[in-house]
């Protein structure tokens, strides 16, 4: 009821905030339609991210292998330097690939939480319709011992 401000009525039944004179009324369903193309966006992204990480791997190991073919690796020699320069470049690029897939899941999950709520608003559905990045995520946060910290240290896990 436009005016009250409680989020129960006095029944039980859940009211809506006061709107503003003249304010348009809220179309969840256009909502819901913009942040799914939001979501699809950031999905492909992420899928871009992954390809350009699979892609600096390559190139990372084809270029330490030619390295590593053309010049006997040695401590005195400039080969096995500028290897371990090159794989260590792709290290941490890699990492930081990893950290902003992270950062964008995480934003996916407040999207999954945003569009479920709405949802349930809308149509009044208790199954949450996206649940992929949560669930993802709350893997990663059972994974323990050596592979959270070499996880961890890639930027696979981030919390």
């Amino acid at each position: 009821m436009p005016g009250t401000y409680s989020v129960m009525g006095s029944a039980g039944e859940q009211t809506q905030p006061p709107v503003a004179a003249g304010a348009p009324a809220r179309n969840r369903e256009k909502e819901i339609g913009a942040l799914f193309e939001e979501y699809r966006a950031l999905r492909e992204e992420i899928a871009q991210r992954v390809a350009a990480r699979m892609q600096m791997i390559g190139f990372a190991g084809v270029i330490s292998a030619f390295l590593a073919v053309a010049n006997p690796l040695a401590f005195d020699g400039p080969g096995l330097y500028v290897t371990a320069g090159v794989l260590l470049l792709a290290v941490l690029w890699l990492r930081g690939i990893n950290r902003g897939i992270q950062r964008i899941g995480g934003h996916l999950r407040t999207l999954e939480a945003r569009i479920n709520a709405l949802a349930a608003e809308a149509w009044g559905t208790t199954e949450p319709l996206l649940t992929w990045e949560t669930v993802i995520h709350s893997r990663r946060r059972h994974v323990g011992g050596v592979p959270r910290w070499v996880g961890r240290t890639g930027g696979w896990y981030t919390s």
